[in-house]
């Protein structure tokens, strides 16, 4: 018996120099994603911001980019905010980027969490 194979197309990656030029931005979540923000704002100056489902709009910490990994460290307050819910929160986490462009970011939601999350661009693109 021959068993069938599906040829599967590789996954679109991207090099740490495209992740440095195109990550900074407003980023959308697509309806396909599971996530618990609507929107994250990469700002030019490092600084970070969720939008949630509910409207709710709060500064999440700092941004940086180390290889091909995103490091969000979450603000003193965000932290402590967290940690009296009761949450079991790091103070900053990591979300492999698997994939950006201007247009379109694919990362996972976490080092060791399965899933993508895909979003599109809100702001324009940078140069």
């Amino acid at each position: 018996m021959l068993a069938a194979c599906r040829h599967l197309e590789p996954e679109k990656r991207s090099t740490e120099a495209q992740i440095r030029q195109y990550i900074a931005g407003q980023w959308t979540l697509s309806e396909s994603s599971d996530g618990f923000f609507l929107k994250i704002i990469l700002g030019e100056n490092g600084e970070c911001a969720v939008a949630r489902p509910d409207g709710r709009q709060e500064n999440w910490g700092a941004w940086e980019c180390q290889g091909s990994m995103l490091k969000v460290t979450r603000s003193t307050g965000n932290y402590a905010s967290a940690l009296a819910a009761g949450w079991l929160v790091n103070e900053w986490d990591w979300y492999p980027i698997i994939y950006v462009d201007a247009h379109e970011l694919i990362m996972a939601p976490g080092i060791s969490v399965a899933g993508r999350l895909k979003l599109t661009r809100q702001s324009p693109a940078p140069q």
